[in-house]
């Protein structure tokens, strides 16, 4: 029995998951489990490329890093609880300079900022524990659009200027493209090492270092 079957698993457990298949043992899927790595580095990345060393920097650093390591924890578990954390790092990260500008008018220190930003992770991995998977889908989305409608709102005719952002964009999209294939399972080899989710795990990691640098204006 693996050491994970003492906590509750993943309601799309056995079957229903995504392509590659969940094994016994401490990693259930290798290759997405391996492939998250990349938002680690790209995070480490972000932090060494931008000179001016700011709180806002620091939390959005700190974020990403919480993504990867939900993520990391997600697809080796495979339980509940797990896989809602990897879902609220999505968010967080998504809605991260959206919610900002309102914590800030609670407070401008950083270790506040820091406790609220991890209530406000803690608050939406709650929800999304006891939600179906495609309807947490659907949130990331409906998330990730009002924050872009947010942003095109507040850039204005700058966004259409911003070529580092607009490559973000782009990589994100094809990288959920990888995403959805693996998830309807088109293309699907389940013990293969190379999978759709963990080309979506590069991709998006890419996608937020360069959403990182344009937000810190390092072109």
């Amino acid at each position: 029995m693996s050491y994970w079957e003492q906590f509750p698993r993943a309601r799309c457990l056995p079957h229903d998951c995504n392509c590659e298949l969940v094994s016994e043992g401490w990693i259930g899927q290798p290759s997405a489990f391996y492939s998250s790595i990349f938002v680690l580095i790209f995070a480490i990345q972000l932090y060494r490329k931008i000179p001016q060393k700011s709180d806002s920097l620091k939390l959005f650093t700190l974020s990403l890093m919480l993504l990867g390591i939900s993520s990391h924890f997600a697809h080796a578990s495979f339980i509940e609880f797990a896989l809602a954390m990897d879902f609220g790092g999505i968010i967080l990260i998504s809605s991260f300079f959206a919610v900002m500008k309102l914590f800030r008018k609670i407070t401008l220190n950083f270790w506040g900022l820091l406790i609220i930003l991890a209530l406000y992770f803690s608050g939406v991995s709650w929800i999304f524990y006891s939600l179906e998977k495609w309807f947490k889908v659907g949130l990331c989305l409906l998330v990730f659009a009002a924050a872009l409608g947010e942003l095109v709102y507040s850039e204005g005719r700058a966004f259409l200027k911003a070529h580092e952002l607009h490559k973000a964009l782009v990589i994100l999209v094809i990288s959920f493209g990888f995403f959805m294939v693996d998830e309807l399972k088109l293309f699907c080899e389940p013990e293969s090492l190379f999978q759709g989710h963990a080309v979506w795990h590069f991709g998006t990691a890419w996608s937020l270092f360069l959403y990182g640098k344009w937000r810190y204006r390092v072109i």
